[in-house]
């Protein structure tokens, strides 16, 4: 029996309720009428976590199609104008959580420090953590991918060290390098296959994971024409779909390319 796949769509600062509605009104439709294995995941904008989260749940289809956060704080609770705590998305039965996005790093200048603090929330609530990954056109050209990867990790983990053993199956690695994400340019099967068995084999060390219980899937640029060939790359687990989430006939297609 072939393993399932995560299917991710990062919904971003996108939408509206009449949008988002129609959406996953036609994911939850889709999912039942083409029966499709996979796990579906969906991070939509947090204010419109409770309407999707209600739908979710009337439509019985929890067991396939999962809810997460893009974001969360730092910190458990307290005067963080804002934020919205791990606590916070409990109410929401929020499965998973999104950490380290490189546009989070990148844009609002979030550092290796605050991506560990988020980390550490999210293993420490038992939620299945996405935890990106990626180099710059800059560092690409460079060659200093696996250097640039090797140091996010390493630090990613450094204030949950305890938490990685008890938490192998809620760890998933995301590889987004920055410089495909939103380009319409995905990197090379050869640079995915590469830098995902270079993951591997890093996971393995830090948490001696030879069973393979921790999740390693790509995203950047994914769209239904590559994801076939992307998701039948060794050590890929799944993809995590930003724009073409949007279009119900993509990532319909997307869902179904494996």
């Amino acid at each position: 029996m072939k393993s399932k796949k995560l299917i991710a769509a990062n919904w971003k600062q996108n939408g509206n309720y009449k949008l988002l509605s129609k959406l996953v009104d036609g994911i939850i439709k889709k999912q039942k009428l083409l029966k499709i294995s996979n796990d579906i995941l969906l991070l939509p904008p947090s204010p419109y976590l409770e309407f999707i989260y209600e739908k979710l749940k009337k439509s019985k289809s929890n067991k396939i199609i999962s809810l997460g956060v893009q974001n969360i704080s730092p910190y458990e609770e307290g005067a963080y104008t804002g934020e919205i705590s791990i606590n916070m998305i409990n109410d929401f039965k929020c499965t998973y959580t999104l950490v380290g996005h490189s546009e989070r790093r990148h844009i609002f200048k979030e550092d290796n420090q605050i991506i560990a603090m988020k980390v550490y929330q999210s293993l420490k609530a038992r939620k299945k953590t996405i935890i990106c990954v990626g180099e710059t056109l800059k560092e690409y050209n460079k060659k200093l991918t696996k250097q640039v990867i090797q140091q996010q990790i390493k630090t990613a983990f450094s204030k949950s060290l305890n938490l990685i053993t008890p938490n192998k199956k809620n760890i998933i690695i995301a590889y987004e390098p920055v410089w495909a994400i939103g380009s319409g340019k995905s990197a090379s099967i050869n640079d995915i296959t590469n830098v995902h068995d270079f993951i591997r084999t890093k996971m393995n060390k830090i948490a001696n994971d030879k069973s393979k219980s921790i999740k390693i899937i790509y995203g950047g640029s994914v769209n239904p024409k590559n994801t076939n060939s992307i998701l039948k790359t060794p050590n890929v687990d799944g993809v995590l779909v930003g724009g073409a989430s949007l279009n119900l006939k993509k990532f319909i297609d997307i869902c179904c390319a494996i």
